[in-house]
């Protein structure tokens, strides 16, 4: 019996995950739902870097609709200037 290869490429390794969108705008929606109803940052240190700087972006990366991305990252660019303004 042969063994294989521990880097050869299989089709497993190949292909890429798509995130479901629902689930996807329902993290959006939960994340955006928290900053709406926060006073100043729900998050500190690096839980806020976390998710302003990677979270959000990379979900908004995930929707294959770039009109709707768009969307998304207006409503959260303006609840980012809110919250940073009462900082």
């Amino acid at each position: 019996m042969a063994q294989q290869s521990l880097f050869a490429e299989d089709e497993l390794a190949t292909k890429r995950y798509v995130p479901d969108p629902r689930h996807v705008r329902n993290s959006l929606g939960d994340l955006l739902g928290q900053m709406r109803a926060a006073a100043r940052w729900p998050w500190n240190g690096a839980v806020l870097s976390l998710y302003r700087d990677i979270v959000l972006p990379r979900l908004c990366e995930e929707l294959l609709d770039r009109e709707e991305a768009a969307r998304w990252r207006a409503e959260i660019e303006a609840e980012v200037t809110r919250l940073d303004a009462a900082a």
